[in-house]
């Protein structure tokens, strides 16, 4: 027979006296060889007279806690949860495919790893072409505009000399009054657009610059663009990204060309906006002002930046085709003179 303890499951060979499992302290059930209780049943506790006293557990390590009722906590036992037999599902057999492999096959030809677009160069340096001829058509728009809204001001200046003397009939001041204020904004619109068209010029000159050459732009299509196309910023952003082309591209003996024709350009683009600002700043003081002369002054000033600009927006558009184009060679004459003796 064997002590079994229907709490923690342990089991001992049977001993006499002993009704409390060592280890929990619950009621222990003698089983005999057939597996039958006999001595006492499972979560039962045997009857004890009224004068005997409550057996206790041996001491030592295995003594019973003194809350017995209550749940056993041992730093030296775990537990561990067990589904019960009964509610552990059956195996189900695989109800897959029985018959041969079939040889797998695709419906599309697979593309594992990077895929890898193929550059065509000759694309680039079309885009590129395009791209300068658009440039040298808005410069050339800008620069009539501009030297439309020059002569326009002139007129204007000239109104105001004679007016001074001789008084001007009523509708030929506000047709000069509307006359300026359309040439002004012609203006205002063709300087954008050649804003923009330099912008996509200098990125399409960018991507076919570094793609020639086998690199990655080290500088983001949306920095090079407020580099080159926000005003103010590209006094020092455009050179700055044009300077990057040239040292990018593989010019030789020609890149000291390259540099001074980069440095002409800067140099005039910069005395452009410093006349557009000396024109802004005497033409908000003219609006303050009520003086004849201060406004004589500010419309002079805004001839004179128009007809710069303008001249510039002409250069610009002759010298943009040949700004990165190699030193033209030396023509060979067809005829040599020798020296007769």
């Amino acid at each position: 027979m064997i002590d079994l303890c229907p709490r923690c499951r342990i089991q001992a060979p049977h001993r006499p006296g002993r009704e409390r499992c060592p280890r929990c302290g619950g009621p222990l059930s003698v089983v005999d060889d057939t597996g039958r209780t006999s001595a006492a049943q499972v979560g039962q506790v045997p009857a004890h007279g009224p004068g005997r006293p409550r057996p206790t557990p041996p001491p030592g390590r295995g003594a019973a806690p003194a809350h017995t009722g209550g749940l056993y906590r041992s730093r030296d036992v775990r537990w561990i949860a067990r589904r019960p037999p009964e509610a552990i599902p059956a195996r189900r057999g695989s109800a897959g495919y029985r018959g041969p492999r079939l040889i797998p096959r695709y419906v599309y030809i697979p593309a594992w790893g990077l895929h890898d677009e193929p550059s065509d160069p000759a694309e680039a340096h079309r885009q590129l072409d395009a791209s300068r001829a658009r440039l040298v058509l808005a410069l050339m728009v800008v620069g009539t505009a501009l030297a439309v809204s020059a002569a326009v001001h002139l007129v204007r200046y000239i109104l105001l000399v004679v007016n001074r003397d001789a008084p001007l009939p009523e509708w030929l001041i506000v047709a000069s009054d509307w006359l300026t204020i359309f040439s002004g904004v012609v203006a205002f619109l063709g300087f954008v657009l050649a804003t923009w068209a330099f912008m996509r010029w200098v990125l399409d000159l960018r991507a076919d610059t570094y793609e020639s050459a086998g690199l990655i732009d080290p500088r983001r299509p949306g920095w090079v663009a407020a580099l080159a196309g926000v005003p103010v910023v590209n006094l020092i952003g455009a050179p700055l990204v044009l300077k990057e082309v040239a040292a990018a591209r593989d010019g030789g003996a020609d890149n000291a060309l390259v540099d001074r024709r980069l440095r002409k350009l800067w140099v005039a683009w910069l005395l452009v906006n410093l006349t557009a600002a000396l024109a802004i700043v005497a033409r908000l003081v003219a609006w303050r002002s009520e003086s004849l002369q201060t406004g004589a002054n500010a419309l002079t000033m805004v001839i004179v930046s128009a007809a710069v600009s303008a001249a510039f927006a002409f250069w610009m558009a002759r010298r943009i085709r040949m700004l990165f184009d190699a030193a033209a060679a030396v023509p060979v004459p067809t005829r040599r003179w020798v020296a007769v003796g």
